[in-house]
């Protein structure tokens, strides 16, 4: 039976992200959450994870294009990296501020790191990345989950690891990190219900062993979430009473999200 990394992204985001992430978890179908640490509601947030913690996996959403300080909209932020454009003494900074959020409001370290829109690959952050957290968790370095694709995974998929998904797998295991190569979950964040399930069952049953599985799901949603909708689609699969049959079915099963 293959092990599989079921991920949700965004806690923090808002409280509707927040319910239905820690939901998850308690119904054991989450290996761990990755956490917006400058979001507005990220202390109340990680005020109610201490009673998870021994469920799933807590890790830090590396975020440049939301709530950080230095945001810059997606496409501008991948220009710049590519361009070496960015200040790396700034990104430094925000990468330790960020990781100082997650501590001083949880009391632990991350047990991994991943990047909203997958900014954590990109030329630039990702060595300010691994320069930071092994500075910072020598003895405990997190897992990282790289955004990596193999071929038939999908157009988007693709794309997204073309942006720098293979050099941050190198760099992060010559400096002694486990990583999860492979991501699963890209779509278009359209269809319905029914469509979304069908994408889950394809995406369990085309994970290998150590592949994760990104969600993200909320309980309704709420004014201002772009993909609000499609949250509540991916929720309501996830937390179905047939998930326990796809991950049979694709013999996989849920492992925690930790170093």
């Amino acid at each position: 039976m293959k092990a599989l990394y079921l991920t949700a992204d965004d806690y923090g985001y808002n409280p509707a992200v927040d319910d239905a992430v820690l939901d998850l978890i308690d119904a054991g179908r989450l290996s761990g959450a990755g956490c917006m640490t400058r979001a507005p509601g990220w202390r109340a947030a990680a005020a109610r994870t201490g009673a998870f913690a021994s469920r799933a996996g807590f890790g830090l959403h590396l975020d440049f294009t939301e709530f950080s300080p230095q945001r810059r909209g997606l496409w501008p932020l991948i220009a710049a990296s590519l361009a070496r454009r960015l200040d790396a003494r700034q990104l430094r900074d925000e990468i330790t501020g960020q990781c100082a959020l997650f501590e001083d409001a949880t009391g632990r370290t991350p047990d991994y790191v991943d990047g909203h829109q997958h900014v954590h690959q990109l030329p630039q952050i990702r060595d300010a990345l691994i320069d930071v957290l092994n500075t910072r968790y020598a003895g405990r370095l997190p897992l990282i989950r790289v955004s990596g694709a193999r071929s038939g995974d999908g157009a988007k998929s693709l794309f997204i690891a073309g942006l720098g998904a293979r050099r941050l797998a190198e760099i992060a295991q010559a400096a002694g990190f486990r990583i999860t190569p492979r991501l699963l979950g890209v779509y278009g964040f359209d269809g319905d219900r029914a469509a979304y399930r069908q994408r889950l069952e394809g995406w369990i049953a085309a994970a290998r062993n150590g592949d994760a599985l990104m969600c993200h799901p909320a309980t309704c949603a709420l004014p201002g979430d772009p993909i609000g909708a499609a949250r509540v689609r991916e929720y309501a699969a996830l937390g179905a009473a047939d998930f326990g049959t796809l991950l049979a079915t694709g013999d996989a099963m849920l492992a925690p999200m930790r170093p």
